[in-house]
This record gives C-alpha cells, sequence and structure tokens, in this order.
C-alpha cells in the first residue's frame, strides 16, 4: 500500500491481487481457437475433395465477410449503440455543436471515416447490459461507451479493449476510519474487502458484478445513475460508492472540499477492461478490421492518460474553490 497525491488529497492505493492471469490466457486462448476452427474445417474440406477428386478449391478467408461489409457500405454508416447516460469525456451531448461529442464518439467517427462512412449513434438502451443484449441481437454494427469486460457479456457480444482503469471508491472518511480502527494502511485492504460496507453502483452495469466478486459481505445497492449514487453518498444511503477512477476522482476534482468528507480509494491491481463490441453471432471477420484499427489508430489508455490528456475535464467545477 502506498500512497499517491494528485494535486487535491492523498489517494489510497492498495495492492488487493484480484487480477486473474488465467481467466486472460483462457480469453486470448479461446480467441485464437475460434479464428484457427475455421482454418482447420477450410483445410479438411480441401482434403476431403482431394481424396475423392471433386474438382474444387476452398479459398480461406481472411478478409471482410464481403456480404456484411457491402451492406455497411450501401447504407452509408455504422449503426452503432451507446449507453443512455452523459458520461463526459466519453460521450455526452453537446448543446452547442448539436451532436454526440467524446472519446468514444471521435473513436467511432474515425473507425467509420476509415470505413468510407458515417457513424450514427443508438441511445435507447435503458442500461449497460440491455445495450449488450442489443448488440448480440445484430440491431447494432458495433456498441461502446466505457463498456466493462467480462464473461457474461461475452456471451452476447465479443469485445475489443481500448482502455483499462482502475477500480475505486469513494467512501465516506468516518466509516472507513471506523473499519481500519488501528490497522496499518499496509494490512487493511482485507478488512475493507470482508466488511459489511453499504456500496452503491449504477443499476445493471458491470460494477454490480464486480462488487459481488470483490465486495461478498457488503450490502449493495444499485442506482439509476452515477449523479444518484453520488447523492446517495451524501444522504449517506450509502458508505461509498464504486466505479473506475477517472469517475470517482472527478467528483473529488470538480468539488475539492468533499475531500474534508470522503476519500478516493484506488484499487491498484483490479482493472476494469474496457471493449468496443460486436456481434459475436455474425461477422467474425469484421472484429479483425476493428482490432487492427485499436492497435494501429488509438492504442490502449490508461485512466492515468485520459486524466492527462483531458484535464479540462478533472478541474473544479468554481474555479475559485480550492
Amino acid at each position: 500500500m502506498y500512497f499517491e497525491t494528485e494535486g487535491i488529497e492523498s489517494v489510497i492505493l492498495w495492492n488487493i491481487e484480484t487480477v486473474n492471469t488465467y481467466n486472460n490466457k483462457k480469453i486470448i486462448a479461446m480467441t485464437l481457437l475460434k479464428k484457427l476452427s475455421k482454418q482447420i474445417l477450410i483445410l479438411s474440406l480441401n482434403i476431403l475433395i482431394c481424396i475423392t477428386g471433386i474438382g474444387l478449391y476452398v479459398e480461406p478467408s481472411y478478409g471482410v465477410e464481403i456480404d456484411y461489409f457491402q451492406n455497411i457500405l450501401d447504407r452509408g454508416y455504422l449503426k452503432v449503440g451507446i449507453p443512455p447516460y452523459e458520461t463526459p469525456p466519453y460521450y455526452y451531448y453537446d448543446n452547442e455543436s448539436k451532436q454526440m461529442e467524446g472519446i468514444d464518439i471521435d473513436i467511432v467517427r474515425k473507425f467509420a471515416n476509415n470505413l468510407g462512412v458515417k457513424a450514427v449513434f443508438d441511445r435507447d438502451s435503458k442500461t449497460y447490459n440491455g445495450l449488450l443484449k442489443r448488440t448480440g441481437e445484430d440491431q447494432f454494427d458495433l456498441s461502446i461507451g466505457k463498456l466493462s469486460t467480462f464473461y457474461k457479456r461475452m456471451q452476447d457480444a465479443h469485445p475489443h479493449e481500448y482502455m483499462h482503469f482502475r477500480h475505486a471508491l469513494l467512501a465516506n472518511r468516518t466509516v472507513i476510519s471506523k473499519i481500519q480502527g488501528q490497522t496499518p494502511n499496509e494490512k487493511f485492504a482485507p478488512y475493507l474487502l470482508d466488511s459489511k460496507i453499504r456500496i452503491g453502483f449504477i443499476e445493471d452495469s458491470s460494477y454490480g458484478e464486480f462488487a459481488n466478486e470483490l465486495f461478498p459481505n457488503a450490502t449493495k445497492l444499485g442506482l439509476k445513475d452515477w449523479p444518484s449514487c453520488k447523492n446517495a453518498l451524501l444522504e449517506k444511503k450509502v458508505d461509498a460508492i464504486y466505479r473506475d477512477a477517472t469517475e470517482v476522482k472527478k467528483i473529488v476534482y470538480e468539488e475539492p472540499n468533499l475531500s474534508l468528507d470522503f476519500v478516493p480509494i484506488l484499487f491498484d491491481d483490479k482493472i476494469d477492461h474496457i471493449s468496443m463490441y460486436v456481434s459475436s453471432k455474425v461477422n467474425p471477420d469484421i472484429s479483425s478490421m476493428l482490432q487492427f484499427f485499436i492497435t494501429k489508430e488509438i492504442g490502449v489508455k490508461t485512466d492515468k492518460q485520459i486524466m492527462e490528456e483531458y484535464t479540462e475535464f478533472f478541474q473544479p467545477s468554481n474555479p475559485a474553490v480550492s
């Protein structure tokens, strides 16, 4: 355990050793096996054809499925699903430009531009998980919007990671102090994880799943959106709210005085893998295009990089407040 000072408050960082390397390797292996299976099937078919003497050769397909890609070109736009929330700097409606703006929006527009089409956004999904269900039903070409990656979602859609953020709590200082007691900082993490702390998070989101895994004894409360989570914390309906580091630290950056009563707690090795999703039922090959785009054009960013690059979103709402 160590402390990190970033201009407003010492932020607790805990190593809790919860990243599962085995699971990461399993995901990679499953992806490779899926791609390899198609080529093995084609090779087996060609061997059978040679044995039976039929004059036919099946060409392996490494490119984009022609019909699917042609449908996108014919309609002239990508169908993109995004969550129904306002989450700057990632995705939000800008009143001046009268259109969606943000990091995620720019990424999708750039990808669409590379394909020679526009991006059209759908915000009609009610929740994050609802958005992923619709993606799996082929209602979108892809979905984006700070969407976490875990196995349950992968049953519906195929993820492509482009960000990874540390998990974080914004917690009531008094409650944390009572849980900690005289326990040294470096030994406190297990006490917090096993405590009966009351945790709020956005309902039907990945953080409900994460809370069940990380805080088995906590009282969990799913709330409508992130502002509702913040209000519940201020009204002491919960002891802490749970999301990624950029969202937690954004609150105390915007309102520094809150740090008098609330402390950001960052879990340095519990990572939220943020992905774009395409349907796992159709067109696995367009996934290759998306992955190539991520690797070549944007890379995978961390929460620290985001906060450094988009500092204007992590400043006090009232410049006079210090």
